[in-house]
């Protein structure tokens, strides 16, 4: 279901400002598969005078016939572009207007032929006075990066601006579905934000729409992860059991190594590939040095978790198993996607002033056993907010508990001579008025989408979570 183009906005208005400009301008754009790219690129080019052309996975000379229609299409009559230092000066002597020229995938193109990259580095330097935008896009975010990025590059300097193009973040959801927040919190929890992925979901019974999109051989969803995954590296299964440890709870070396029957040298490596793809990111304790692994993107979380376990089953049609492990786990699966969802909500509310103080770093706590969700500190002024994130329906009482637990628990952090502030967000609080800092789902609504009971610039608390 294609639905109306959401938020980009910083994106669009950097290549208007690219697009207003003199000149030959080159622009990056780059990001994950289904994150997109394309849609972003097509809403901005729509009314300008362009060349768009979608590279595939195959060897130049087809890609550059591709290149070719295109460009016999812009200018009216049949032409062969062979390299891109022709096309800039065939262009320059026919068109006097800016002109757009979009190459979209173009990291197929470096992939079949890395010697493109001198080419089009020698077309920009020789055409300089061509009024045209060119747009390289593409979905292999390592690779382009470690072109665009690195020293030793050929392209390395060209370009004008370098857009990476990301998920979209949980507040969006709200302009996507007209649904409960509740709903919109499982929807991010299994799609991470992707476009494409959200474009499954109505909204309307969302768990009966992730058995349908995930739990069903012939489903998009079900196969994607794999797919992506079979594109980019070799050796799956090692990759697949490694994402299914993690997503499992083992977030040290040493507890993934022994869940896949690795050494953790052996780890290591594929670790650190995931980690490029985006796929798998470190985390360090605020304080700390030793991290802990973790998947940062909710689908391949959600589908690490409850498909890949139960692939082969899953494909056969016997569904069983997979859908009674869902069912069963589904809510306290929802815990770790919603403590991000809860930093995205604090961060909005830092930036509205509606904390007790302005924040300037925000992280994670935990030492021996320990652990606090999110810690929000102003170093300048020496105030932290520690804050308790529960996936659950809590009675005031219950809520005061966790409160007493997580101020002893800050005690251990050891910022004796800092000012100290303490919160709990969760599913639902009974009396949260009468709490201090207590935020649930009724107060994302208001935050997210700015329906807000204090005017933005006060320092006092949010009135809907009560006096600080």
């Amino acid at each position: 279901m294609l639905r109306e183009f959401v938020n980009r906005r910083e994106e669009i208005k950097t290549l208007k400002d690219l697009w207003r400009k003199e000149g030959l301008t080159l622009a990056l754009v780059y990001g994950r598969r289904r994150v997109g790219k394309t849609r972003l690129l097509e809403e901005f080019s729509r009314d300008k005078n362009r060349v768009f052309v979608i590279f595939e996975d195959k060897p130049r000379e087809y890609n550059f016939r591709l290149l070719s229609k295109k460009v016999s299409e812009f200018i009216g009559f049949n032409v062969e572009v062979r390299d891109f230092p022709s096309l800039f000066a065939l262009l320059k002597r026919l068109t006097n207007e800016r002109v757009l020229v979009v190459l979209d995938e173009f990291s197929y193109l470096i992939k079949k032929d890395r010697g493109v990259l001198s080419e089009l580095s020698r077309a920009i330097e020789e055409n300089r006075d061509l009024n045209a935008l060119i747009v390289v896009s593409g979905s292999h975010v390592s690779l382009l990066e470690r072109e665009f990025f690195d020293y030793s590059s050929p392209i390395y300097g060209r370009s004008d601006a370098n857009i990476k193009v990301r998920p979209l973040k949980f507040k969006h959801l709200y302009e996507w579905f007209n649904a409960s927040t509740e709903d919109l919190v499982k929807i991010y929890s299994v799609t991470g934000g992707t476009p494409k992925y959200l474009e499954f979901f109505s909204g309307r019974n969302v768990e009966e729409e992730i058995k349908a999109n995930f739990f069903n051989s012939s489903a998009f969803l079900f196969r994607e992860a794999r797919a992506l995954l079979s594109e980019e590296l070799r050796e799956l299964s090692t990759y697949l059991a490694i994402l299914e440890a993690i997503a499992r709870g083992n977030t040290k070396v040493t507890q993934i190594a022994n869940f896949c029957y690795m050494k953790e040298n052996q780890v290591v490596p594929y670790l650190r590939v995931l980690g490029e793809l985006g796929i798998v990111r470190k985390v360090t304790p605020l304080f700390g040095k030793k991290g802990i692994y973790e998947i940062a993107d909710n689908y391949f979380l959600f589908w690490s978790r409850f498909v890949s376990p139960y692939y082969e089953e899953i494909e056969g049609n016997f569904t069983e198993a997979a859908v009674f492990d869902f069912e069963r786990n589904f809510n306290t699966f929802l815990g770790r996607p919603f403590e991000e969802i809860a930093r995205e909500f604090l961060i909005e509310a830092n930036r509205k002033n509606l904390l007790p103080f302005r924040f300037t770093k925000l992280g994670r706590w935990w030492r021996r056993g320990e652990e606090i969700d999110i810690v929000a500190l102003d170093e300048g002024s020496k105030k932290a907010l520690f804050v308790e994130v529960k996936w659950s329906d809590l009675t005031a009482g219950k809520a005061r508990k966790v409160l007493r637990q997580l101020e002893k628990k800050a005690e251990l952090v050891g910022l004796e001579d800092y000012e100290k502030h303490y919160g709990i967000i969760a599913k639902r609080i009974e009396g949260k008025e009468n709490l201090g800092l207590a935020f649930d789902l009724g107060d994302f609504d208001e935050v997210f989408t700015k329906r807000l009971s204090k005017t933005a610039g006060s320092n006092d608390s949010l009135s809907i979570g009560g006096e600080s």
